[in-house]
C-alpha cells in the first residue's frame, strides 16, 4: 500500500509540475511574444511635392517603391480612362492612361499589414492628351546653335510646366534653332532655321526642318528635312492657311509650300521680306516691306502673287522703319514703327489705307525673332530692354498722335525685382484668353540657363507676377497659344 501510494503521490506532483510549467510558460510567451510590425511604403521613382507625375496617352510608366511588412498592395479605384497595376515581385507600379482620360487624378496605393494594420500613399498623376487647350501657353526653344536642338515647352491652363514636351511625346527632337510655330486646321506647323544641319556644318539627330503635329497630341504628323526644303535659306517665319498654303519666309522672301506634294513657290512681290511674324487673319497672311515707301504686304491664296497696301503720306509721324505688325480684333493691323527719332504704335486698315498714329517715348526692343511688341484689345505691351511699358491705345480721332505720351505707361523694371533678369530674350506675348502679359529673360548670353518665364496681371500688380518658372527655356524663339476652339 505505502508503494502504491507513493507513486500515486510522485504522479501527483510530476501533474502539479507540468502543470505550473505549461502555465508559467504560456503566460511568459504571452508577454514575450513579438508584436507585428507596422507596414512601410516608399517611392523610389523620384515624384516632385508640388508637381504631379506627367503621363502621356498610349505610354506605360512605371513607378517604383519600396514596402517592408506588407501583405498586399493594391491601387484604389481609378476614373475612366486610367489604368493602373502593382507588381509586388518587382516593386513596381504600371500607369497608362488613354486620351479620353480626365486629366488630372490622384494615384491612391494602399499597404495592408498584420491584422489591421494598413497605411497608403498618394501621387497626382496629370495626363497630357490636350495640348490644343487655349489656356494652354507654350514656349518654342531655339537651342543653342552649336550644340542643341530646338524644344517645346508647355505650360498648362493650371500652370504646372511640362519641360520638352515634344521629345517628351515623340521621343525625337526639334530642328536646330527652332524659330515659329503657326496653327491650323488642328495642327501645328513648327520651322527650324537649320533643320539637321547648322551653319557651320555640324549634324544634328533630330526630326528635320519643318515639322508638323497634331495639335491635340502633339504626335508628328509630318517631317521636311533640310534637304526636302534645300530651296530655302535660313527660313525664320511660317504662317498656314491650309495644307496646300503654307508660308515661309527666309533670307530672299516668302515661299507657299504645299505639303501633299512638297512643292516650293516664291510669293511675286516679297522679296527682302523682314524677319519677322507673319499676321494670318480673315484667310490671308501679311507681312510688310521695309525702307522708306512702306506698307503691308497682302497673300492671298488665290494666286503666288502678294498686294503692297502702302501707308498713306498723311502720317503724324513718318514710318521709315517698321518694327513689327499684329493683328487688332477688329481686323486692322498694329504697325509699331520707328522715323526721324520718333517711334509709333498706329492701327492700320489695309483695304480703306486709314491709319490711326500714336507716339509712345522709346524705340522698342526688338528681339531675334522679330517680335516688337504685342497686344490684347486696345492695350499695347512694348519694352526698352527689360523695362516693360503699355499704352492704352485711344482711337478718339480728334486726338494728335503725340497724345499716346501722355497714355504711355512704365510698368516694371525686371532688374529691380530679379538679380537673374538680365536680358529680356524675343520679345513680349499676351495671353489671349487671361490677358497675362509673358516674358522671357535670361541672365546673360553665356548663362542662358539661369532664365525665368514671367507672367504678369498688370491690372493687378506691377511688381508681383501672377506666376514666375525658372530655368525651363534653351533660347526662347517666343510665346504661342491655341486657337480657341
Amino acid at each position: 500500500m505505502k508503494v502504491l501510494f507513493n507513486m500515486r503521490l510522485k504522479t501527483l506532483w510530476a501533474v502539479i509540475l507540468f502543470v505550473n510549467v505549461l502555465f508559467f510558460t504560456s503566460c511568459s510567451d504571452d508577454k514575450d511574444s513579438p508584436v507585428a510590425l507596422a507596414p512601410e511604403f516608399e517611392w523610389i521613382t523620384q515624384l516632385d511635392e508640388t508637381t504631379p507625375f506627367f503621363v502621356i496617352p498610349g505610354q506605360s510608366y512605371q513607378l517604383e517603391y519600396s514596402a517592408q511588412n506588407a501583405n498586399a498592395i493594391n491601387i484604389a479605384t481609378l476614373p475612366e480612362g486610367w489604368n493602373a497595376q502593382v507588381d509586388e515581385t518587382n516593386h513596381s507600379i504600371s500607369i497608362q492612361a488613354s486620351e479620353n482620360a480626365v486629366s488630372k487624378i490622384t494615384l491612391t496605393v494602399n499597404v495592408q499589414g498584420e491584422g489591421e494594420q494598413k497605411i497608403s500613399s498618394k501621387v497626382d498623376l496629370y495626363c497630357l492628351n490636350s495640348f490644343d487647350d487655349p489656356n494652354g501657353t507654350f514656349v518654342l526653344n531655339e537651342g543653342n546653335m552649336t550644340t542643341e536642338n530646338g524644344s517645346l515647352t508647355y505650360i498648362t491652363a493650371d500652370e504646372y510646366v511640362f519641360d520638352d514636351a515634344y521629345k517628351t511625346v515623340n521621343g525625337t527632337e526639334l530642328g536646330n534653332v527652332a524659330q515659329d510655330m503657326a496653327f491650323c486646321d488642328g495642327k501645328i506647323y513648327i520651322i527650324t532655321q537649320n533643320g539637321d544641319e547648322n551653319a557651320a556644318g555640324t549634324k544634328f539627330e533630330n526630326d528635320g526642318m519643318l515639322i508638323v503635329v497634331n495639335a491635340k497630341t502633339l504626335k508628328k504628323e509630318m517631317a521636311f528635312s533640310r534637304s526636302d526644303l534645300s530651296t530655302l535659306d535660313w527660313p525664320t517665319h511660317i504662317a498656314a492657311l491650309d495644307a496646300e498654303h503654307v508660308y515661309i519666309r527666309d533670307n530672299k522672301g516668302v515661299y507657299r509650300l504645299n505639303t501633299n506634294t512638297k512643292e516650293l513657290t516664291f510669293v511675286s512681290g516679297t522679296d527682302n521680306a523682314p524677319k519677322s511674324r507673319f499676321v494670318t487673319m480673315n484667310g490671308k497672311v501679311y507681312t510688310y516691306k521695309i525702307g522708306l515707301i512702306g506698307g503691308v504686304i497682302e497673300i492671298s491664296p488665290d494666286n503666288d502673287n502678294s498686294t503692297f497696301n502702302k501707308f498713306p503720306y498723311t502720317l503724324d509721324i513718318d514710318i521709315n522703319e517698321v518694327l513689327g505688325i499684329q493683328a487688332a480684333k477688329d481686323g486692322n493691323i498694329w504697325v509699331m514703327s520707328f522715323g526721324f527719332g520718333k517711334s509709333a504704335i498706329s492701327k492700320f486698315n489695309p483695304e480703306s489705307k486709314k491709319i490711326i498714329q500714336r507716339q509712345i517715348s522709346i524705340k522698342p526692343s526688338v528681339g531675334s525673332s522679330g517680335v516688337a511688341f504685342a497686344s490684347y484689345d486696345n492695350n499695347i505691351y512694348y519694352a526698352d530692354g527689360i523695362t516693360i511699358y503699355r499704352l492704352r491705345f485711344d482711337e478718339d480721332e480728334s486726338l494728335n498722335a503725340a497724345s499716346g505720351l501722355d497714355a504711355e505707361e512704365t510698368l516694371t523694371d525686371l532688374s529691380a525685382i530679379d538679380n537673374n533678369a538680365g536680358l529680356l530674350y524675343n520679345g513680349l506675348g499676351v495671353h489671349p484668353v487671361t490677358g497675362n502679359v509673358y516674358i522671357n529673360t535670361i541672365k546673360s548670353f553665356a548663362q542662358y540657363t539661369q532664365n525665368t518665364i514671367w507672367s504678369f496681371d498688370f491690372n493687378n500688380s506691377t511688381e508681383n507676377p501672377a506666376a514666375k518658372y525658372e530655368n525651363y527655356t534653351n533660347f526662347p524663339a517666343g510665346f504661342f497659344f491655341a486657337p480657341g476652339k
